[in-house]
């Protein structure tokens, strides 16, 4: 009877766990894609995204040393340097790389997303 109350125990926890970092890596990867969206936006009226580039690089240095628990660090260290190089050309005049590098965080930031879920392949 003891082992069944501790392999319960168990269970709660490990499910706990797993909803609670599901739904903080849900909030920041959906907090991340607003404000890339809205560097997005202030691109295309002013030509540079500037403000809005370093909101995200700054939201993002706040939570990656918590979501590094959850996530691989490749992929936290990717996104990072993918914003990095936003911010770079938030200040530039070169459209195409800025949508590039806004797309790429875009499909960073949404294969963790999708990594997270529950599926046959994140269980295998």
């Amino acid at each position: 009877m003891k082992r069944l109350i501790i392999a319960a125990v168990l269970l709660v926890l490990v499910i706990t766990t797993y909803l609670s970092s599901f739904f903080y890596i849900n909030k920041c990867c959906n907090n991340a894609k607003m404000l890339l969206e809205n560097s997005v936006v202030e691109y295309k009226k002013q030509k540079t995204a500037e403000p809005e580039a370093l909101k995200l690089e700054k939201y993002w240095d706040e939570k990656e040393k918590t979501l590094s628990v959850f996530v691989n660090h490749d992929r936290i260290d990717d996104i990072e340097k993918a914003i990095s190089l936003l911010n770079v050309y938030a200040k530039s005049k070169d459209n195409e790389l800025f949508y590039e590098y806004a797309e790429n965080v875009g499909v960073l930031i949404h294969q963790i997303l999708e990594d997270t879920k529950v599926s046959m392949h994140s269980v295998f």
